[in-house]
């Protein structure tokens, strides 16, 4: 302190060395308070340091959690002919037994053969052609007696819609060339309906072509051949006869001419059994389907010769939906690609085989699983070995002095050592004695001493091998269905609690379905059914869409089948029609949900020779998806999902339910194994009001309070200093004055004494 230093001139004291030895005193409270700064700044840096190395075991433990540790999936289909399976990461690992009942095929139609394709106009006079792919707009093309058929086929392409015109040369002699239209989607989906058409093209009925001669046939035959007859077979083809026995067809007998007819193009033959058919002029010679022939006479018709017949059947290939039965339910697809049965899985239909099973599985496969659970092992040691130099101080050993590690016998460290240790040493909550439950049935296991883990490597390849399942429970946030479980399980979140919670389905999803009384037979007589569909039966305004279906005498009950969904297709409605293993005749809904409905009723009594629907209308709505998780209300996702509502232990828990199921379907349970249970109990040892937060606070708190009694000491000392120095300035003045008092009384009495002597 800057002030006055008398320095000791009157008592001749060291005064400045005085109060500097003083004032020392006064500091040792000072360092005394700076020393247990020190040291709670030591602690506080050891409990930082353990603080980082329990973050860095978070990480690494949090890290078991990732999808592509168990979530990496394995498809497989045991007869790839038929079905080929794939799947994503969050498809549910199962087994699943599959029947293709029938392929989604594209729609493919053709006109009849016509003679060119840029000269000869496809109209008579100006008009539209209108048609529509499935429940598509209606689309328009203008045309007239200049459009040819390669400019309409071009103006189809032009409109950039689902369906493709292409013109096909099938290599007849006359009228080669046909327009073909072919949808870009599969099934009903794609089902081209033609509106209006104000063309010369014949897309509605079979064609049969007129009759021609081989252009290397013998010219000796002078008559000719017409073609006639109704086509009643299906596709499209050549008919072709060739002349065995050379005669005139005038001429009847075994001296008139044999011939013999393929209904293939010439692949196979139909000969009689080798004795041939006889043909006579004027009398129409009949082939297979409807088709005839018709010669004249007047000549020979020559061994070897032939002529053909082509027939155009407008339908090449019907828009037909894929149907399969998948565990015994029968399910109908408009695509061979099928995305949307189970989640993550994609099926593609190759060819239909109802009298084969095909089973495809879904399988988990394990990453890299010991990468993952190395990273943990040593990032658990690296705070394990901190904590056991934290407390393995022993005086005898100190020969440098250096004193005890900051956390020797720290009460709060020594916990999160106990923590951790009672923990990698126990079971997972939730898992049973009676499958794999702790880590050191997958290898992970603890020095009885020290506490630090070690890996077999060895070990946890075999349980991975053996059931990875059960590793995965053990190491991650995982959910299933329990053995039993009639339903899939999706997923869980970090808000769902451990536990086992029984799913009960009180409202199964279903469609709207009517069926006949007993199975359907060929008809007796004539039969027409009234159908409606209504897709918002909620709507009281809503009637729908009737449509009347007339089914004819003789119709089989597959073509029962078969009329019906043309009708449907017809009408754009989302139903369909089919045929149970009982033969018993189904009408329903596509799609799933309350808001569907079918009514259906025929103009005939149910009895033997008719549909079995009979004459009392037949009604039926879908359902909505309902259910509760663990006794608690859950909420329904895309139609089959249910999962557990906010504010209840099953919340977030999400499973998938099949369709056309009700009740009790099994429980799911829900275990927090490692990466998930661990950081729970590091984030409260280490957030909130942990235990190593509430240190950490307290030590900064401390260290306020300690710098803050050293400032406090500081100002003091000065204040003390400057006293001092007041006072031993006081005390120089003082005896300064009593000096020269002194000094004054001797000089007085000096003079007495010498007046005296005088």
């Amino acid at each position: 302190m800057a002030g006055l230093s008398v320095g000791g001139l009157a008592s001749g004291l060291d005064t400045d060395s005085l109060i500097n030895q003083l004032l020392a005193l006064e500091q040792r409270s000072i360092l005394q308070i700076q020393r247990k700064i020190a040291f709670a700044a030591q602690k506080q840096q050891a409990y930082q340091d353990l603080d980082g190395r329990l973050n860095s075991l978070r990480g690494a433990v949090r890290n078991l959690n990732d999808d592509s540790l168990f979530r990496s999936t394995s498809a497989s289909s045991s007869n790839e002919s038929l079905v080929t399976v794939s799947a994503s990461k969050d498809a549910a690992v199962g087994t699943h037994s599959i029947q293709v009942l029938q392929v989604a095929t594209k729609h493919q139609m053709a006109a009849q053969g016509f003679a060119d394709t840029s000269s000869t106009g496809i109209a008579a006079a100006a008009g539209t052609f209108k048609f529509k792919i499935g429940n598509g707009a209606e689309r328009s093309i203008n045309v007239n007696n200049t459009t040819t058929l390669r400019q309409f086929a071009d103006a189809i392409n032009n409109l950039n819609t689902d369906v493709r015109a292409e013109i096909v040369n099938d290599g007849s002699s006359t009228n080669p060339h046909r327009l073909v239209l072919t949808a870009k989607k599969e099934g009903s989906q794609g089902a081209v309906t033609i509106t209006t058409n104000d063309t010369a093209l014949n897309f509605a009925t079979p064609t049969i072509e007129a009759a021609t001669a081989d252009d290397d046939n013998n010219p000796a035959y002078l008559g000719s051949v017409t073609s006639g007859g109704t086509f009643t077979g299906e596709g499209s083809t050549s008919y072709v006869i060739e002349v065995m026995q050379t005669g005139d067809p005038a001429i009847v007998g075994p001296a008139g001419p044999l011939v013999r007819y393929s209904t293939d193009g010439g692949v196979t033959w139909d000969d009689n059994g080798g004795a041939g058919h006889s043909v006579s002029a004027g009398v129409p010679f009949a082939m297979d389907d409807g088709v005839t022939a018709t010669f004249t006479g007047g000549s020979n018709l020559t061994a070897g010769d032939r002529f053909r017949i082509d027939v155009a059947s407008p339908e090449i290939q019907a828009a037909q939906d894929a149907v399969l039965r998948i565990n015994g339910i029968n399910v109908t697809k408009t695509s061979n690609t099928i995305t949307d049965i189970y989640e993550g899985v994609t099926l593609t239909l190759k060819d239909a085989d109802p009298s084969k099973t095909v089973t495809v599985g879904v399988s988990r496969q394990p990453g890299d699983v010991e990468s993952k659970l190395m990273s943990f092992v040593g990032a658990y040691n690296g705070v394990v070995g901190y904590l056991n130099a934290q407390f393995s101080y022993n005086p005898t050993e100190d020969t440098e002095g250096t004193g005890a590690p900051p956390l020797n016998g720290d009460s709060a460290a020594r916990q999160v050592q106990q923590r951790l240790k009672n923990f990698v040493t126990g079971r997972i909550q939730g898992l049973t004695g009676r499958e794999r439950s702790a880590l050191t049935e997958i290898g992970v296991t603890s020095d009885e001493k020290t506490g630090v883990l070690s890996l077999d490597a060895g070990k946890l390849q075999e349980a991975l091998d053996a059931d990875p399942t059960s590793v995965e429970r053990i190491l991650t946030r995982f959910g299933e269905g329990m053995n039993g479980a009639k339903f899939t399980f999706a997923r869980r979140s970090a808000k769902s609690q451990p536990g086992e919670y029984e799913v009960n389905v009180t409202s199964p999803r279903t469609r709207a379905e009517v069926q006949g009384f007993a199975a359907a037979e060929v008809l007796a007589q004539d039969e027409t059914l009234t159908i409606r569909y209504r897709a918002d039966a909620q709507n009281p305004a809503n009637d729908g869409t009737e449509i009347q279906v007339g089914l004819l005498t003789g119709d089989s009950a597959a073509t029962q089948v078969t009329k019906i969904n043309q009708a449907f297709t017809a009408a754009s409605l989302q139903a369909e029609a089919f045929l149970d293993s009982g033969g018993i005749l189904h009408i329903r809904s596509k799609d799933f949900g309350e808001k569907y409905r079918i009514t259906a009723v025929s103009d005939v009594m149910d009895g033997p020779g008719t549909t079995n629907l009979g004459n009392l209308e037949l009604d039926d709505y879908g359902t909505d998806l309902a259910g509760t998780i663990g006794g608690k209300s859950a909420r329904v996702l895309d139609g089959n999902h249910l999962k557990g509502d906010a504010g209840f232990a099953s919340e977030d828990v999400e499973v998938i339910i099949p369709d056309d199921t009700f009740g009790i379907l099994g429980k799911v349970r829900v275990v927090d194994g490692l990466g998930e249970s661990l950081p729970d109990v590091l984030d409260s040892l280490m957030d909130g009001t942990g235990i190593l937060k509430s240190r950490t606070d307290g030590i900064t708190r401390t260290i306020e309070d300690l710098e803050a009694q050293v400032v406090k000491n500081s100002a003091r000392m000065d204040k003390v200093e400057e006293r001092l120095r007041r006072q031993f300035t006081n005390l120089e003045v003082t005896l300064g004055q009593l000096q020269a008092l002194g000094d004054y009384v001797s000089a007085q009495l000096g003079a007495v004494s010498s007046s005296k002597k005088k």
